[in-house]
């Protein structure tokens, strides 16, 4: 055989070589985030299409879009050996937090929100998503950590009307989803912090996928089978 031919068990060998352990486990855990936002997602859609509403639909497809693109991106920002392609993903990333967000929300909006002036609420989500979105993108350089605290923030938007929300949407389902707001909120912590030597990065991965598991059963439950 051919010396110059590498075999799959060299060339990941080789692969491996040039990525810290710790950038295997980010990829791992997101990587199985990936797959498992994939197949819950085709679940969820399909459980959706039986109710027969537009709405919940389109809203469930938005959010299992926003879901595996984040997964994806996060996935390929820490498995990727070249330098220049993991900071476009990593930075990609960063950006599709801010529509994963308005996604998240966007299931109950469509669902049960969307009469009177809720569309105001859904409508400023998606508008601040977005200006988030272009600006970690257009100003990378410039913002840096202070994004952490716009996910942040634009996470608990929606509390500003909890009340009436309680009075529309079922309580159980709205208790799923503080409990997924909590995982990401307490994860953040993590993130800012980001002691590698504590593998802060990874349990910041972990929160994320117990938060994105939290709203999924929400919607899953509370939404397609609603």
């Amino acid at each position: 055989m051919n010396s110059a031919i590498k075999t799959p068990e060299v060339q990941y060998e080789a692969v491996a070589a040039k990525l810290p352990a710790s950038e295997i486990v980010h990829a791992v855990t997101h990587g199985v985030g990936f797959v498992l936002s994939i197949v819950g997602g085709i679940t969820l859609v399909v459980r959706a299409g039986t109710t027969r509403d537009a709405w919940c639909i389109a809203g469930c497809l938005i959010f299992v879009a926003t879901l595996v693109a984040v997964y994806a991106a996060s996935t390929l920002s820490h498995c990727l050996v070249d330098t220049r392609r993991r900071r476009m993903f990593e930075l990609i990333d960063q950006a599709v937090i801010y529509l994963l967000i308005a996604g998240t929300y966007t299931p109950f909006g469509l669902t049960y929100l969307r009469f009177g002036w809720w569309w105001l609420l859904l409508a400023a989500m998606w508008s601040l998503a977005a200006l988030g979105f272009i600006a970690k993108l257009a100003f990378y350089d410039r913002i840096g950590g202070a994004a952490v605290w716009t996910y942040v923030l634009l996470g608990w938007l929606p509390v500003m009307a909890v009340r009436p929300i309680f009075e529309l949407v079922p309580e159980a389902g709205l208790y799923w989803m503080f409990a997924g707001g909590l995982c990401y909120t307490i994860g953040t912590v993590f993130l800012v912090c980001d002691i590698q030597r504590f593998h802060f990065h990874a349990i910041w991965h972990l929160f994320v996928m117990a938060g994105s598991a939290c709203h999924f059963v929400a919607i899953l439950f509370f939404v397609a089978m609603a």
